[in-house]
């Protein structure tokens, strides 16, 4: 098992992983136009680009994914978080809950066309979970990779709900 983790190929060797990743990439995205354009200053879009995170420079989606969230995930655990967003660009903080476990829990990601998609670390720091979230259509539907520390990562599916918050 520690093989796997320090194989940096690990995750591309399981095809449910693999295919599960692929789906969640936002690079597909590119081509298509986003349904809102907010345009980033050129240095700055220039400064991302050569940084490799292209994610941050594109343009978001006209739905605004600032507020309350809800997630459920099949592995039981439900996540909630108070996302705030600048552009493209989504973070936050709320809490992970497991049975009677529940822990702060931190998340960062971007917003493209109908896709949110989040990297959600719980405060423990021995987990992490990438999230992927159609917010083209209610109710929210999605997918999420879980990286368990010393274990094999995970998948599966989940269900989202968002209560805006007034700003």
């Amino acid at each position: 098992m520690t093989q796997s983790q320090s194989n940096s190929h690990y995750t591309t060797t399981d095809p449910a992983i693999s295919e599960m990743l692929t789906s969640m990439d936002t690079s597909k995205n590119a081509g298509k136009a986003p349904t809102a354009s907010i345009e980033a200053d050129p240095a700055i879009r220039d400064m991302l680009i050569s940084m490799d995170m292209p994610r941050y420079a594109g343009s978001a989606s006209a739905e605004i994914v600032a507020g309350d969230w809800r997630l459920s995930l099949a592995n039981g655990k439900n996540i909630t978080l108070a996302l705030v967003q600048s552009g493209s660009a989504v973070f936050g903080k709320g809490t992970m809950d497991s049975k009677s476990i529940s822990q702060e829990a931190f998340a960062s990601g971007s917003v493209y066309g109908s896709k949110l998609n989040l990297d959600i670390v719980p405060e423990n720091g021995t987990e992490l979970y990438a999230v992927s979230i159609d917010i083209n259509s209610h109710p929210y539907e999605g997918k999420y990779v879980a990286f368990l520390g010393n274990y094999e990562a995970q998948c599966g599916m989940l269900t989202a709900d968002k209560n805006a918050t007034e700003g």
